[in-house]
């Protein structure tokens, strides 16, 4: 079978699919689009007979490592779209780097199963706010105050990064409703903070899975980070990020609620694990 950077070119073609879908979705949503690309990586990994403890730890890795230039392209169409919130980011994602340095290393050393339920639960909640609230008007910033906003940050990274996820998921809640940044505002802050915290992320999750790796990585790992997996999903979510983040800004802000909450709704579940019982495929 033809092979590119190591892996079969059927597998290839899925991941350059997955990455532009992710593309799309982390920069019009603001979220990472773990959920689509960790399932594809943990198949991928699985199928080369990766225990699936190790698949899902690299999958979770190498998600963080594509999110960054990703949100990099979006971010970038972002700031072309609006006046970026600068100072608004910058008391955001700061503190978002130490929270991911915080949960990479509790990732290492505490398993996830219970966390991950009660993010589940969070994502459902966060659905109906994002549902029920009143629009806020597109340009109306709140004030930045310092300890509200670091400890929201510190607190989204370490969520976040315990998970294993680019952020988004975290970050957009986070910042929507407890921080009462407007839809689309909070939507390019999140951007621009995944490129922070998944640096971060990805790094520990490297440094720390070739310390202790758990098994047989796959071909081209560094740690839990693999090198052909990411360049795969990574060129094309680079090339359609542009398009996600061209696209929110052409959507109003009630129906880029209602879209967020179906996202919202379709995560929490899965994470809590009713999909599953229903017979829906990881």
């Amino acid at each position: 079978m033809q092979e590119f950077l190591g892996l079969a070119l059927d597998v290839v073609l899925l991941l350059i699919v997955v990455g532009a879908a992710v593309g799309f979705v982390s920069a019009f949503f603001g979220v990472g689009g773990c959920f689509l690309m960790v399932p594809a990586m943990i198949t991928v990994f699985v199928s080369m007979g990766i225990d699936v403890g190790v698949a899902t730890k690299v999958a979770l890795g190498t998600n963080m490592g594509v999110v960054v230039p990703t949100a990099i392209s979006g971010a970038f169409r972002h700031s072309r779209e609006i006046e970026y919130p600068k100072q608004h980011f910058v008391s955001f994602a700061v503190p978002v780097a130490v929270g991911s340095a915080i949960g990479s290393v509790g990732a290492f050393l505490v398993p996830g199963a219970i966390l991950k339920v009660l993010f589940g639960v969070l994502c459902v909640i966060g659905a109906y706010r994002f549902m029920t609230a009143k629009p806020k008007p597109v340009d109306a910033m709140p004030e930045v105050d310092s300890l509200k906003w670091t400890a929201a940050g510190v607190t989204s990274g370490g969520v976040a990064h315990f998970l294993g996820i680019g952020g988004g998921l975290v970050y957009m809640p986070m910042l929507n409703t407890v921080l009462e940044v407007p839809a689309r505002k909070a939507v390019s802050i999140s951007v621009g903070t995944m490129v922070i915290g998944s640096s971060v992320g990805a790094l520990f999750f490297a440094a720390l899975g070739s310390i202790n790796p758990g098994g047989v990585l796959p071909p081209g790992s560094i740690g839990w980070f693999n090198i052909p997996v990411f360049i795969a999903l990574g060129i094309s979510s680079v090339i359609f990020a542009q398009l996600g983040g061209r696209a929110t800004h052409r959507v109003s802000p009630k129906r880029l609620k209602i879209l967020l909450a179906i996202v919202y709704i379709y995560v929490g579940l899965r994470l809590i694990g009713i999909l599953a019982m229903l017979g829906w495929p990881y």
